[in-house]
């Protein structure tokens, strides 16, 4: 009798524990459901604006000489006109010889700007002057003159020639003739000899 009481203890311990196992698996396999994850459709990728360019100014330096109310050296924009610097400048004095500037050059880096007085340089007027002038000379205008046109110049061969058309690729329109002076051998003597043979319009 004994024995078989043992017997069936131990059968009861095996399903307390298969009961418990089963109960386990079932909270277990309860906890495991799969929950849907929220799908998210992507919204059409919308273009995207391209940033404007930001349009970077270049910031030059002129130095104005002569007759304006405040000489002097200017920070300006490259490609500014000439009439911006001047009125920056305070504007033309009264002696200002007005007719030998013009005010449409646009400006650019290291350029010099010389106002001069009335009289001080003979106006060639509005066209080069034409063969039988006093000189017996035509005069050439430097902001369009070509490699062969400035050899025609006394004293100035290919080589002198070439400078001069250099120079007004780097630094645009002369402003006045004295601004050959800032040429790299042309000094003083040299302008001298020149200035009845050039004007700039």
């Amino acid at each position: 009798m004994q024995s078989l009481i043992e017997k069936y203890r131990t059968v009861l311990v095996i399903l307390v524990i298969c009961a418990i196992v089963l109960i386990a698996y079932i909270l277990k396999s309860a906890s495991a459901v799969p929950v849907k994850e929220a799908s998210f459709t992507a919204d059409p990728v919308k273009k995207e604006k391209e940033p404007e360019k930001l349009k970077i100014v270049e910031k030059v330096f002129v130095d104005v000489k002569g007759e304006v109310v405040n000489p002097g050296l200017y920070e300006v924009r490259q490609g500014d006109r000439l009439k911006f610097v001047i009125d920056r400048a305070g504007g033309f004095t009264p002696e200002a010889d007005k007719k030998m500037i013009n005010l449409a050059v646009k400006v650019s880096d290291e350029m010099m700007i010389y106002v001069p007085k009335v009289g001080e340089i003979e106006v060639p007027g509005l066209a080069p002057s034409m063969p039988g002038t006093d000189t017996g000379k035509d005069r050439i205008n430097i902001n369009t003159a070509t490699q062969q046109e400035f050899e025609t110049l006394p004293g100035i061969g290919p080589a002198k020639a070439s400078t001069f058309i250099q120079y007004r690729e780097e630094h645009g329109p002369f402003a006045a003739i004295e601004e050959i002076q800032n040429i790299s051998g042309v000094g003083e003597k040299t302008f001298e000899k020149l200035k009845e043979y050039i004007y700039v319009q």
